[in-house]
């Protein structure tokens, strides 16, 4: 895929959440976050929970709430124009219009006590003033029945609780593709689905961003869809980006151990079986307490260096567009090897 314009620019994000009389800084979620979407590209953030992912999706859609989180630094630019910048009239234009997102939890998203139909006629009307009802509805069905929901007109008019889990996420995409956004942001959009459930709606979401063009920027622990249909992408870890690239970059030369780790964690059929799984040590890192000037992974890490505890690592072009940020990249050579 060509990628040419360059539509949202996370520049040096950094959302934190305070505590305190003082608002001192009790954690850093996203801690000098970076990373380009370009029109009609599928970006995969990547990172166990915790590691800040939500909350940069969160920040772009300006629903941090304060108190605790608050914003601190860095810039998020869409087409050019600041939206942290922006009051809570100009950010709602865009929200929902220009940038949707879909939650983890359609069972929670979705208001209890109104229809579906009647929910995505909102969506529709509040950016679209002059459309009527009927026809807000009209089109409401239309987008059920895009996202391969049977019986549109009758499930329009039911209640999230008597839909399936897989129907109200697919719901969830009709609403959030109803102002036909720029860019589209996925938040885990397959969790409390099953294995069968999950590769159908990922396939919807994949057919809608080529059929309309749209950005999709999917979180998720799921290597199998990265490497299906991402473009690029975004391993993060302690809040900040720890490598990224094109999936034949991170998949086939991995340089970060955490990233090494995720990949060696995927069940493989093609080693032999007495491979096994090999788990990262450690725990999550505790993002109330990773020092600003250190590698967050540091703790979890073999490769790990007094430098490594003394000094954050930069991210670092290694070739083309694949970046790491790792003190002891060279290290994992030998681990690299193991996964060809």
């Amino acid at each position: 895929m060509v990628l040419d314009e360059v539509i949202l620019e996370v520049e040096h994000l950094k959302t934190y959440f305070l505590s305190g009389k003082h608002d001192e800084v009790a954690l850093r979620a996203s801690d000098d976050l970076s990373y380009k979407v370009h029109k009609g590209e599928f970006v995969a953030i990547i990172g166990e929970s915790g590691s800040g992912k939500s909350v940069s999706a969160l920040s772009i859609m300006g629903l941090i709430p304060y108190p605790p989180g608050l914003i601190v630094g860095g810039k998020i630019l869409f087409h050019g124009e600041n939206l942290i910048d922006m009051n809570d009239k100009e950010i709602m234009d865009i929200r929902g219009s220009k940038i949707s997102m879909i939650f983890q939890e359609p069972s929670t998203a979705l208001n209890p006590v109104v229809t579906i139909g009647k929910q995505i006629c909102e969506a529709i009307r509040i950016h679209d003033k002059s459309i009527s009802k009927k026809d807000a509805m009209k089109k409401a069905i239309e987008l059920l029945d895009k996202v391969n929901i049977p019986n549109p007109e009758v499930r329009a008019r039911q209640y999230p609780h008597e839909l399936s889990g897989g129907m109200q996420q697919r719901a969830m995409i009709a609403m959030a593709m109803s102002c036909n956004p720029e860019i589209l942001i996925c938040d885990e959009p397959t969790t409390a689905l099953d294995v069968t459930v999950q590769a159908q709606v990922l396939e919807q979401l994949n057919d809608l961003r080529e059929e309309f063009d749209t950005a999709l920027v999917l979180i998720t622990h799921n290597l199998g869809v990265v490497a299906r249909y991402a473009d690029s992408v975004k391993i993060v870890y302690g809040g900040k980006i720890v490598e990224e690239g094109d999936p034949d970059d991170i998949f086939d030369t991995p340089y970060h151990p955490y990233t090494l780790g995720l990949i060696r964690a995927v069940p493989r059929l093609d080693l032999p079986s007495g491979y096994g799984l090999h788990a990262i040590e450690g725990d999550p890192p505790d993002m109330s307490k990773i020092k600003p000037d250190s590698c967050a992974f540091a703790d979890r890490c073999k490769y790990a260096t007094e430098e490594c505890f003394n000094k954050r690592p930069e991210l670092k072009q290694i070739e083309g567009n694949h970046y790491c940020a790792c003190h002891n990249m060279d290290k994992t050579a030998g681990e690299r090897s193991e996964l060809v």
